[in-house]
């Protein structure tokens, strides 16, 4: 499932490719919208996610197996500027809001006689009686429900100039909010746990470069860079394989880059491939439940699409 020297020929081959439509080939458009949507992600029921800048988040119908059988439909809404998504176990959604800076919690109520209903609630909006800058991007533990989000704010409000974005974890039992790291990060953004849940790697766009907290003992963390990129504006979604293989949406603004590059890494901080995209602005990125393929947003073209991590019939 994993790309690395062991991938298929036919797959390698096209990596880093600057032909157009044999790029597109390969990296499939699942959707294409008139605002662009972000964060993409799984519900419980395999069902797939995404939001968009003007507060509605989508679920797509149809199956991955086939071509052209996807149809996006409106679920809910932050009613706000929603930047992260993620669903427990339950079907609970839970949202990033830049503009609320607050989490949002979202449920479905389904009833007999009346069409289904999402009631929305804030989960968490400040620290220590301060105001969040915005929450970001967010992953949910499934071993231990806690949940985990970066804090950094609309584009722009924390940078190498200022700083001052956090990461924190919020525990399901008490709701309690954890800082692992405040007011120190320049735009934390996406957030992925390793497939044993010891390590925590975060997206810091601003410096280019991955972080890793480790929990060593259980619930206390120590942070170190445990990948440094180089060359366009900086990582921005990641999305972690359960062999542990870490895929990084390597951002650029689309006037500097005519493709999109999503870098993987071993557990060890090795690149072992890259991944060419049509759109140089990646803002999510999530393997499907079998880990057959990869989902990515991208902002430039307002488009959701898909590549497969698997030869193909």
């Amino acid at each position: 499932l994993k790309l690395s020297a062991r991938q298929p020929a036919h797959l390698a081959a096209l990596v880093g490719t600057r032909d157009s439509a044999e790029l597109m080939a390969v990296m499939q458009v699942l959707g294409r919208h008139d605002m662009p949507v972000s964060s993409p992600t799984f519900g419980p029921s395999g069902d797939l996610f995404t939001i968009s800048g003007s507060g509605d988040i989508f679920r797509y119908t149809g199956s991955m197996d086939f071509d052209n059988e996807f149809s996006a439909e409106q679920w809910g809404s932050s009613s706000g500027q929603p930047l992260g998504l993620e669903f427990d176990s339950q079907g609970v959604a839970f949202v990033c809001d830049a503009a609320h800076q607050a989490i949002f919690r979202i449920v479905s109520i389904k009833s007999e006689d009346s069409p289904p209903r999402q009631e929305i609630e804030p989960y968490v909006r400040e620290y220590e009686q301060s105001q969040f800058l915005g929450p970001n991007s967010l992953c949910l533990s499934r071993q231990t429900g806690m949940l985990y989000f970066t804090d950094s704010g609309p584009f722009g409000e924390t940078s190498l100039q200022n700083p001052r974005g956090s990461v924190f974890a919020i525990s399901p039992q008490t709701q309690l909010l954890i800082p692992l790291c405040l007011n120190t990060l320049a735009h934390p953004c996406g957030v992925a746990l390793s497939p044993d849940e010891k390590n925590l790697y975060v997206a810091e766009t601003a410096m280019n470069r991955i972080l890793r907290f480790t929990q060593h003992p259980p619930q206390v963390f120590h942070c170190s860079v445990f990948f440094q990129l180089s060359g366009r504006f900086g990582p921005t979604a990641l999305a972690v394989s359960s062999s542990g293989d870490i895929y990084v949406g390597h951002f650029d603004f689309a006037q500097n880059a005519a493709e999109g590059r999503i870098v993987v890494l071993n557990q060890d901080g090795e690149v072992t491939n890259q991944i060419s995209c049509p759109g140089a602005e990646i803002t999510g990125l999530s393997l499907t439940p079998d880990e057959q393929w990869l989902i990515v947003a991208e902002r430039s073209s307002a488009s959701l699409y898909r590549y497969p991590l698997t030869p193909q019939n």
